[in-house]
C-alpha cells in the first residue's frame, strides 16, 4: 500500500473544507457578481447540491472498491486502457487546477502585500513548505488540518460579524431583478469548487471509520456552503455594485473594519490566517496529485515525486497563468466546461458501468 497512516472522517472533512474555501472567499464573488450580479449570493446554493452528487457516487465505488482510488478502480471497471486514460485525464486538470491555485496565492500576496517579492519567491516557498507537509504522510496533514481548519473556520466568522455594521441590506434589492437565468450562470461557473469534493476518493481508504466518509463529505460542502453564502453577501452589502470591480472584494471590504478607533486595519491579520488556509489547500492538491500519479504508475512509494511534482507546479504555475485576465478567462471557460465533467460525469459513468457489471455477474452465478 503507497500510503500506511490513517486519518479520521472529521480530518478529511475539514482538510476538503479548508483546500476549498481559501480560494472562493476571494475571488467568487467578484466572478459571480459577472453572471449573477446581486443575486451573487444563491447561486453557490444551487452549486453546492451538485456538488454533493461526487460524495455520494464517490462513496458508492468506494464500497464496490473499498481499497481503491479513482485512478485505481476505473481500470477494473472499464477496462485497463479506458481506466489508464480517465486518470491521466483527471490528473492532468487536477495539476492544472492546482497551477492556478498556486499562482491565485502569489497573485493576491504580491498585490496586497509584498510588491516587491518576486512571483517565484512567493510561490517557491508556499510550494516548498506544503511539500514537506505532504512527504511526511497522511497523518501529518490531518494534524495540521486539526489545528489549522478550526482557526481558518473562526477568522472567517469574526470578519462576516465585524463587516455587519458596515452592511447596507438595500444593496441586494431586488431579488432575482434579472430572473432565474444569471443564478444558474453563476451556479454553473462556481460548481467546480464544490465538485471539489471528488478529492475524497484519495483519502476514503485511508480513513480509521470510513462509514462516516460520506457523512463528513457532505458536512464539509454545507460548511463550505454556509462560509461562501455569508462572504458573498456580506460583500455584496458592504461594497454594493462595486463588488465586482475588485479581484478581491473580501480584502476590499476588510479595509471598512473599524470599532471604536481601535479595531481596525486588520488586512495583515486576516492574510497571515488566509497563507495559512493557503497552505491546505496545496498539500491536499499535492497529496492528491502524487498520490494518484504513483498509482497511475503502480509505484510503490509516492514520496518520490513529491519534491519533482511541488517543482513543477511552480514552473507551470508561471507560464500557464501569466496574469489576472488569463486566470478569468480560464476559469470561465475551461474549469467551467472540463470541471463538472470531470469530477461529477465521469464518476457517475463509472457507477453505472459497476452497477451494470455487478448485477450481470449476479445474473450469471444465479444460472449457474
Amino acid at each position: 500500500m503507497l500510503e500506511h497512516g490513517k486519518i479520521s472522517a472529521v480530518q478529511m472533512g475539514m482538510m476538503m473544507y479548508s483546500s476549498v474555501v481559501t480560494t472562493a472567499i476571494l475571488y467568487l464573488p467578484a466572478s459571480i457578481y459577472d453572471y449573477a450580479g446581486k443575486d451573487l449570493w444563491l447561486s453557490p446554493i444551487l452549486s453546492a447540491i451538485l456538488g454533493c452528487i461526487p460524495v455520494y457516487v464517490v462513496y458508492e465505488l468506494h464500497r464496490l472498491y473499498p481499497g481503491d482510488s479513482i485512478i485505481q478502480y476505473s481500470c477494473a471497471i472499464v477496462g485497463k486502457i479506458g481506466g489508464k486514460l480517465i486518470g491521466a485525464i483527471i490528473l492532468l486538470f487536477i495539476l492544472f487546477i492546482s497551477n492556478q491555485a498556486l499562482w491565485q496565492y502569489g497573485e493576491f500576496v504580491s498585490n496586497y502585500f509584498l510588491p516587491r517579492t518576486p512571483q517565484v519567491v512567493l510561490l517557491g516557498t508556499l510550494s516548498f513548505v506544503s511539500s514537506f507537509a505532504v512527504y511526511g504522510g497522511l497523518e501529518v496533514m490531518g494534524r495540521l488540518s486539526d489545528l489549522l481548519t478550526p482557526v481558518l473556520l473562526l477568522m472567517f466568522l469574526t470578519i462576516i460579524i465585524l463587516l455587519l455594521p458596515d452592511a447596507q441590506v438595500k444593496h441586494m434589492y431586488p431579488i432575482f431583478g434579472n430572473g432565474i437565468t444569471p443564478v444558474l450562470k453563476g451556479a454553473y461557473f462556481s460548481n467546480l469548487w464544490f465538485c471539489e469534493s471528488l478529492f475524497i476518493t484519495f483519502f476514503l481508504p485511508f480513513l480509521k471509520d470510513p462509514e462516516k466518509g460520506r457523512k463528513w463529505g457532505v458536512i464539509s460542502i454545507l460548511l463550505l456552503l454556509v462560509i461562501v453564502v455569508s462572504t458573498n453577501l456580506i460583500s455584496l452589502l458592504v461594497l454594493g455594485s462595486a463588488t465586482g470591480s475588485f479581484n478581491a472584494p473580501l480584502m476590499n471590504a476588510v479595509q471598512y473594519i473599524s470599532i471604536a478607533e481601535f479595531l481596525s486595519h486588520l488586512e495583515a491579520t486576516v492574510m497571515a490566517f488566509w497563507i495559512a488556509g493557503a497552505f491546505v489547500k496545496m498539500y491536499v492538491f499535492y497529496y492528491v496529485l502524487v498520490l494518484g500519479t504513483a498509482q497511475w504508475f503502480n509505484l510503490s512509494d509516492y514520496r518520490p515525486l513529491v519534491f519533482p511534482i511541488a517543482f513543477l507546479s511552480v514552473i507551470l504555475s508561471i507560464w500557464q497563468v501569466p496574469n489576472v485576465s488569463a486566470f478569468f478567462v480560464y476559469s470561465q471557460t475551461i474549469n467551467s466546461a472540463v470541471g463538472p465533467i470531470l469530477f461529477t460525469m465521469i464518476p457517475l459513468f463509472l457507477l453505472l458501468v459497476a452497477f451494470l457489471r455487478k448485477n450481470k455477474k449476479q445474473e450469471k452465478q444465479v444460472e449457474q
